[in-house]
């Protein structure tokens, strides 16, 4: 799936200009769901109107990155762009209105979880159309117990499992419980992960860097979380206060499975069991 072939520097700064737009699109949907907060009791008709505007602009984004997203599977040529490509299609779907009517809160979780995966395809095709992808691994033998390359698949899993969470908590399936607990483990795995690998291989080009990259993301995503929890408690729910908090939390739970998702790629590409091919 990420045997890239060749070397396509223009590629690689297109994938990552569809991530910045995407990360717009996700600051548009991070709006439009603070504003309009489904969790609020009697949001004021302002901060509706207000909603319906950024919502428009967020299905445009949305659209243009879809766009984007079907030129960067076409200069891919592999499963990664296909598969980003689909996600973005039925996420879009289920951002309709006559989907979200029909089914709000269903349809509501299922759109947070297919952004996810849609922002993870983009910023991986960053990551193996990247100049260090093309110069090959810097092979490690996974002799380690857990196996790093198990570790690898927990990382970005249990991520993806702690976004969901949070959108069912936004739109009432679940309790803020479950968020806060998962959100407990998460930081766990991540800095055990992320340290280990800093300290072990301080020198390794890809894994540290990416490893820091992620506990860091992390640790802001925690601190947000923590933050806009107070927020809820002391202000209205649609007040600038909150909306400014939730947005960060949202936007930067994206970054951590991508982050999460890019430091998995490059395990799995470093990473090998003794006499096992370099491949991912």
């Amino acid at each position: 799936m990420f045997d890239m072939k060749g070397n396509n520097p223009r590629l690689h700064r297109f994938a990552v200009f569809v991530a910045l737009f995407a990360v717009i699109a996700i600051v548009l949907g991070a709006i439009v769901t603070s504003l309009e907060r489904p969790i609020a009791s009697n949001p004021a008709q302002e901060s509706a109107a207000a909603a319906a505007t950024f919502e428009f602009w967020h299905h445009m984004a949305g659209g243009v990155v879809v766009v984007l997203m079907l030129g960067l599977a076409i200069g891919l040529r592999s499963q990664l762009g296909w598969i980003g490509l689909v996600a973005g299609i039925l996420d879009g779907l289920l951002g309709a209105k006559a989907i979200t009517n029909a089914l709000p809160e269903l349809s509501a979780i299922l759109h947070a979880f297919l952004a996810q995966i849609f922002f993870g395809c983009i910023v991986t095709a960053a990551v193996v159309t990247s100049e260090s992808w093309k110069r090959g691994p810097d092979p490690i033998n996974d002799t380690w117990r857990p196996s790093l390359r198990s570790l690898s698949a927990a990382v970005p899993a249990i991520i993806l499992l702690q976004t969901t969470l949070g959108a069912a908590y936004r739109y009432r399936a679940l309790g803020v419980l479950w968020h806060i607990l998962n959100a407990m483990l998460v930081l766990l795995l991540i800095l055990c992960v992320a340290i280990f690998l800093i300290r072990q291989f301080p020198q390794h080009p890809a894994l540290r860097p990416a490893a820091l990259t992620l506990a860091v993301i992390t640790s802001i995503q925690v601190m947000l979380g923590f933050t806009t929890f107070m927020m809820l408690i002391l202000f209205p729910e649609t007040s600038l206060a909150v909306v400014i908090t939730s947005v960060l939390h949202v936007t930067t739970g994206a970054l951590t499975f991508a982050a999460g998702l890019a430091l998995s790629v490059l395990m799995r590409y470093n990473v090998h069991r003794p006499g096992a091919p370099a491949l991912v």
